[in-house]
């Protein structure tokens, strides 16, 4: 009895084996790595293949959508995506209004050091700074939507900074602070609505996802970036004073350096852009690292000129003073 009971229970053991394998292969990943999941694993990734799927019906190519009738640029609008997605300075993920990420692109492992096997399935909030769970919740939250019977779905751009996971090696991983590497994080919130039955002026609506790019921040070594014809470098301190300026800026603004030296960059700003170099100056003081949205700075002959800042705080060895490093 024993015995009949031990091979029952191995034959229900392999079956399901076979089973998970299977279902492993469905999954548009290299088999190389489909081989080589575990059961959680493999549940974790159907799941979240089956949200993009439900998500993006036709949106991620044959293996992650259903088919659609090809028109006579479908093969080389998808062949032209895959190359974006390779030659892209970052990486492209989804994630759910629980936070759950649906997908993310290999090239995070460019970047984070972690696989598209890891992070997919998983909630986002394991992988970011405690200090930023309040802002990403926010990221995923809309109120409610102004465009009633206009649009069925609708997006909502994000533009946001997360300082994330990063297991790296120091030599590749760029700027990081205590394992975590500020990432700017580009895209939109996707939003469905639905018409209630109870009145013609009434709907609900569905937060679907947050689909955006993931970029890491310029190096903070100024050695290691190449200054254009239109860049030029400078120095402040944490109030953003300015310290020091090469001497492209006179190309670009007509001002010799000795001229901006111990101001603060607001005196220059015009003065609609101010609340936004305000906030990217908030998020330098906290996340350590940022980029700018496009500012006016005035010139000296007359006029503004369009520029765009990437600041990172690092701190001098000999004054022990932290200061700013932008270009």
């Amino acid at each position: 009895m024993k015995e009949k009971s031990k091979n029952a229970a191995k034959t229900r053991r392999e079956k399901e084996n076979g089973e998970f394998y299977e279902l492993a292969k469905l999954l548009p990943l290299p088999s190389a790595i489909t081989s080589q999941l575990d059961k959680a694993s493999i549940i974790r990734l159907t799941t979240s293949y089956l949200k993009m799927r439900a998500v993006f019906p036709e949106g991620l190519g044959d293996a992650w959508g259903q088919p659609s009738r090809a028109g006579p640029l479908d093969s080389v609008a998808k062949e032209l995506g895959s190359h974006l997605l390779q030659t892209l300075d970052g990486f492209v993920f989804v994630v759910a209004s629980d936070g759950k990420i649906m997908y993310i692109s290999e090239t995070a492992s460019v970047h984070l050091g972690l696989s598209q096997v890891e992070l997919t399935g998983n909630s986002i909030y394991e992988y970011i700074h405690p200090s930023d769970h309040d802002e990403m919740t926010a990221v995923l939250a809309a109120h409610q939507p102004l465009h009633h019977h206009l649009l069925q779905e609708y997006e909502i751009e994000r533009s946001f900074f997360l300082r994330m996971k990063c297991v790296l090696a120091k030599r590749n991983a760029g700027l990081t602070c205590s394992g975590y590497k500020v990432i700017h994080c580009s895209g939109y919130l996707k939003i469905r609505q639905y018409m209630l039955d109870m009145s013609l002026y009434d709907s609900c609506y569905q937060i679907v996802g947050l689909v955006a790019v993931g970029q890491s921040l310029p190096p903070s070594a100024i050695t290691e970036i190449k200054l254009h014809s239109n860049m030029f470098m400078f120095r402040a301190s944490l109030d953003l004073k300015l310290i020091f300026l090469d001497s492209r800026v006179t190309e670009l603004t007509g001002y010799e350096p000795q001229d901006l030296i111990e101001k603060t960059l607001y005196h220059h700003v015009h003065g609609c852009d101010v609340f936004h170099l305000r906030y990217a100056h908030h998020l330098l003081l906290v996340k350590g690292q940022v980029t700018t949205k496009y500012y006016r700075l005035l010139s000296k002959l007359g006029g503004w000129v369009w520029v765009q800042s990437y600041a990172t705080v690092v701190h001098n060895s000999r004054s022990s003073r932290p200061h700013c490093i932008g270009y």
